[in-house]
């Protein structure tokens, strides 16, 4: 399906998710969705093996986890990526809080091996169906409005880290992954705790609550994650009105237009640039400077 590679390819270049020349953790589960994103990544990048990283943690949840190391292998290692594997033992699973701990430690275990790599991008492989997922929990349990904005395209890893989290799939439906694994003859393995609903909330959500939603409107895994999209917009519209007011504040009637303010928010967005500044008019200077945003006259300090 060559719909999904030029969808994947449109996401990468409109969101500016990576560079040509950027080096990519992907983490990778053995499931349907991150073997389809090691796959578009290995097409779409020029050399793969240069710039693709794959990086798997068996949680050893299953007797049978030791299978998703073998398929990883079977599936990638012949296109000569560099592929990493760890564990995270049984043992060390804490009693309560294990999908809490999981999370940290697939996360720290991505840290590593992106310091390793010298990669500045870790790509996630979720999709529209989490995105809806993500969203509906948070309205369910009683969340704000300005928090349903859920996931994002790319954020940064930890707080002021220079390291990305990609998500080059946020608006692609689960079963448009399914059909391209299918029809490139792709192998995944299924982990029937996803299936079952009494296991976590979040299997409520994907095996009861949007299915019956399905039902009622074919386009409600879409039709949620565009709404929460327009929540997102918001925000960025809150904030840039904001900024103006504040430049308002600082220099009353300095002209400025919607473009600049979308740029410096851009600016102020970019967590691996500690410092830049856009042009204003009557030769007034829009500064970030670290954590810091200040006005200045052209030619002064």
């Amino acid at each position: 399906m060559k719909n999904l590679e030029r969808q994947f390819q449109l996401n990468v270049q409109t969101k500016k998710l990576f560079a040509g020349n950027d080096k990519i953790v992907l983490a990778i589960s053995g499931g349907a969705d991150s073997t389809v994103l090691a796959r578009l990544f290995i097409k779409y990048l020029k050399d793969p093996a240069g710039h693709l990283i794959l990086a798997h943690v068996d949680h050893d949840l299953r007797s049978d986890s030791f299978l998703e190391k073998e398929l990883i292998d079977k599936q990638f290692a012949k296109y000569h990526v560099k592929i990493f594997h760890t564990k995270w033992p049984k043992a060390d699973h804490p009693k309560r809080g294990v999908e809490a701990a999981a999370r940290d430690f697939r996360y720290d275990f991505y840290k590593k091996i992106a310091a390793q790599a010298g990669a500045k991008r870790i790509a996630l492989a979720h999709h529209a169906n989490d995105q809806a997922e993500t969203v509906l929990l948070k309205i369910i349990r009683g969340a704000d409005w300005s928090t349903v904005a859920s996931m994002s395209w790319s954020r940064p890893l930890f707080t002021d880290s220079d390291i990305q989290v990609i998500r080059p799939l946020l608006n692609v439906p689960k079963s448009s992954i399914y059909a391209y694994a299918r029809q490139q003859g792709l192998q995944w393995i299924e982990d029937p705790s996803n299936q079952d609903p009494a296991y976590t909330s979040r299997n409520q959500i994907r095996n009861v609550v949007l299915p019956a939603l399905e039902k009622i409107n074919p386009d409600a895994v879409s039709n949620i994650a565009d709404f929460s999209r327009q929540i997102a917009d918001l925000k960025n519209d809150q904030l840039i009105e904001m900024l103006k007011i504040w430049i308002n504040d600082q220099k009353k009637n300095l002209p400025i237009s919607r473009r600049q303010l979308e740029e410096f928010k851009q600016l102020l967005d970019n967590k691996e640039k500690a410092h830049g500044q856009i042009q204003l008019a009557d030769d007034q200077i829009l500064v970030k400077n670290k954590k810091e945003i200040y006005l200045k006259k052209k030619g002064t300090f």
